[in-house]
């Protein structure tokens, strides 16, 4: 059975900057929360809890405390709350999705309608609606767009979309209006990983996606593999299913944004212990990347 993992899997640059601002602030006096959780995996939250770093879910319920601001951001509202309530505010927003809210504040100060794409329920998106005003609209991949009155229209994308996705997007909204600005405002390591998670499934019996359910760029990454070939979206080793991994030869790793290297380990050593095998890895650079120039 040969093991691959897939290249840029694994905390990305706004994530592991959320983290270490946060356990950075847990080393002073005040108590020290989170608005939400800081990032979409519940097991290292629940390690952040051990070092006394909280997630709670209201801003209101916050104050005279030490407040780190997610990854994801959070509500413009949210944010003055938390000021209000004489916070010492951290603000780990991770900056490509902060520079989202200024593409949408200025394109709105320009006369377009702001469209965006994306899950409406996710965090990201929500903060990102605070900036905006009423006559936005939020588009879910896949979805088809309402007809628009207005004559220019700005298409920005939450950060962790597809970029085919955005382009269908483009190509249904175009022949509608007079005049569209497109942000491209996906994630370079979002685009990075896709694509080489995307390469590994059409080389690859069956993928484990490792990451938290709740995570839009892990279950996006399981939707691009199961396009390919057999894919299992897991959490923790614990979740491996020793039949769906029988007779595959060759299993591939991808993991989200928000999955600790740790955690990729685990499911690496796992998936080896349950075929019989030795050799063990010790750390994420003992794991064998897959090159595609390899096969």
């Amino acid at each position: 059975m040969q093991v691959r993992l897939a290249a840029y899997s694994g905390f990305c640059f706004g994530v592991r900057r959320a983290i270490k601002m946060a356990i950075e602030a847990s080393k002073g006096t005040q108590k020290v929360y989170t608005l939400g959780a800081l990032i979409h995996n519940p097991q290292f939250v629940a390690e952040l809890e051990e070092q006394g770093i909280l997630a709670m879910p209201r801003a209101a319920d916050i104050s005279n405390s030490v407040v780190i601001i997610r990854s994801h951001g959070i509500t413009k509202q949210e944010y003055e709350i938390l000021t209000r309530q004489n916070n010492t505010i951290i603000d780990a927003t991770c900056p490509y999705v902060k520079r989202t809210h200024e593409m949408i504040q200025s394109a709105i100060s320009d006369g377009y309608q702001v469209c965006i794409l994306g899950d409406k329920n996710h965090p990201e998106v929500i903060g990102m609606l605070s900036y905006s005003d009423d006559k936005t609209i939020v588009v879910a991949p896949g979805e088809i767009p309402p007809d628009y009155n207005h004559k220019k229209i700005c298409l920005i994308s939450q950060t962790t979309q597809k970029i085919q996705d955005l382009a269908k997007l483009i190509q249904t909204i175009l022949p509608k209006v007079f005049e569209l600005k497109v942000y491209n405002s996906i994630c370079l390591a979002t685009t990075y990983r896709q694509n080489a998670a995307s390469i590994l499934a059409r080389n690859s019996d069956l993928m484990i996606v490792i990451g938290g359910r709740t995570s839009s760029n892990t279950r996006m990454l399981a939707s691009l593999c199961a396009e390919y070939c057999q894919t299992q979206h897991i959490e923790t080793e614990d979740e491996l299913d020793p039949d769906i991994i029988a007779g595959k030869q060759r299993i591939g790793l991808a993991a989200g944004a928000s999955t600790p290297a740790d955690r990729i380990v685990k499911v690496y050593n796992k998936l080896l212990k349950i075929n019989g095998e030795e050799g063990l890895a010790t750390s994420i650079q003992s794991i064998p990347v897959f090159k595609e120039e390899s096969c």
